[in-house]
């Protein structure tokens, strides 16, 4: 979410062009802002009648130059302190410098993701020198990395504790927990969570040499993990990007977590009306790879063409989706309702279903479905909005709003028809149900069904 999609018009253009979630990138703009685009997407997305999950984008414990802009020539001495900083005299302010206590001379120390490095000459009480070695225009708030060096920043950080509570009072769907290191992290961050009362599902970030060592035991605390693949490429080497990726994907298919690759994937329609045929070729591979989600960055919140690159990762997507095998991943869910679930797609695709449905009133069987990866559209009846939204993220969710039926059969008529008027299934047509009995009820998911449509 961003200036190129924030008017109402723009939004629900974005929306109908294919894109299922929001991420509001809490690095940017201030709470206000975050609160009015939320609320922009609740509207828009109620006004078209298509669930939206939105993401609230923690900053996390990374530092950023101050919001002024430096110009910095090669081979000229730099000055970094905390808080607001002099362009004039080539004084960098930053959002912290309690990093300088463990970096040594020599470190190299990349801004704005890489696109200009400085070289660390020491530095004490605040104040620390810099060479620069790859120079430029250095843009307000741009980012800060120290490769190799802890930050000595706390989890969650100050910025972060002000930012949750307005996520709760907001309402957001999904977080995502920026520059995660270790599984403590999470614990960290999920503690704190609990601490003000705030239930939501945390998807953490993958952007540092750290995490990529630790990668098994976040990807196991976590309900989700994201390949920012921006990040990561400034803090280890970019050919070893596609392998961590494949690792990453890998790791959370296994465990039945929910994966996003994210960052430069249709960089060039940030300027140009088509892709490069590179990166074509990057999306259509994510989508092979059978991620659950695949994330537009840049290129929606400040490009040229943002509805057209959402169109055209849309396709993209639709087209690698044709090619791949009607195969079941296997997953070792603890659940012992997964047995249910797995069940309910092997029959579905030996049926020859049109859909599958699940009757979903906590939101775990739509989860647990998608982890497996059954190429078959999944049909979450949700009776709740905040579960309704949350589902878009999911592989293969198709969620809709049903009000809560104790009976079997009065439900099961009404998905029958909002799927026939959304010409997702017609007359004849095979759709196999799983959900719990008594619907609705405190009962996890217990039931199979298969259904023909026959009217």
């Amino acid at each position: 979410m961003g200036p190129a999609i924030e008017s109402p018009e723009m939004l629900e253009a974005a929306l109908r062009a294919g894109a299922d979630a929001v991420r509001i990138n809490f690095s940017h703009g201030d709470s206000a802002q975050h609160v009015r685009y939320l609320r922009l997407v609740r509207e828009v997305a109620a006004k078209i009648g298509r669930p939206t999950a939105v993401l609230a984008d923690l900053m996390g414990p990374k530092i950023r130059v101050d919001k002024q802009a430096y110009t910095l020539a090669p081979g000229a001495t730099v000055t970094l302190t905390r808080g607001k900083g002099r362009p004039e005299k080539l004084l960098i302010g930053l959002t912290n410098t309690g990093w300088f206590k463990n970096a040594k001379p020599g470190q190299r120390v990349l801004l704005d993701d890489g696109k200009l490095e400085l070289e660390f000459r020491g530095g004490r009480d605040g104040l620390a020198k810099a060479k620069v070695v790859r120079g430029g225009l250095l843009k307000p708030s741009k980012s800060l990395n120290v490769p190799g060096v802890d930050l000595a920043l706390p989890m969650p950080t100050t910025k972060d504790r002000q930012d949750l509570q307005v996520i709760k009072e907001a309402g957001f769907d999904w977080i995502a927990a920026s520059f995660i290191s270790s599984a403590d992290d999470v614990r960290k961050l999920r503690r704190y969570c609990d601490g003000i009362g705030l239930d939501l599902p945390i998807i953490s970030k993958i952007e540092n040499a750290a995490a990529v060592e630790r990668l098994r035991e976040i990807v196991e605390i976590s309900d989700g993990v994201m390949v920012a693949r921006g990040d990561l490429g400034v803090e280890v080497e970019l050919e070893r990007i596609p392998t961590l990726q494949r690792n990453v994907i890998h790791a959370a298919r296994e465990l039945g977590k929910v994966t996003i690759v994210a960052t430069q994937m249709l960089e060039t329609m940030m300027e140009n009306a088509l892709p490069t045929r590179a990166e074509v070729t990057d999306v259509s591979t994510a989508a092979l790879a059978r991620v659950d989600s695949l994330m537009l960055s840049g290129e929606t919140a400040a490009g040229k063409y943002p509805v057209e690159t959402i169109a055209m990762m849309d396709k993209i997507i639709r087209m690698a989706e044709k090619n791949l095998e009607e195969d079941i991943i296997s997953v070792p869910h603890v659940e012992t309702m997964a047995l249910m679930c797995e069940s309910a797609l092997y029959l579905s695709v030996i049926s020859g279903a049109k859909a599958l449905i699940t009757v979903s009133t906590l939101g775990s069987t739509p989860r647990i479905l998608a982890t497996y990866r059954g190429n078959i559209p999944i049909v979450a009846a949700c009776t709740n909005t905040r579960i309704l939204n949350r589902a878009t993220l999911y592989y293969s969710n198709y969620p809709i709003l049903v009000n809560p039926v104790r009976e079997t059969e009065p439900v099961f008529h009404t998905i029958e028809k909002q799927l026939k008027d959304q010409g997702l299934v017609k007359k004849g047509d095979i759709m196999v149900f799983v959900f719990g009995y008594p619907v609705h009820g405190k009962h996890r998911t217990n039931t199979i069904r298969r259904w023909v449509v026959d009217k």
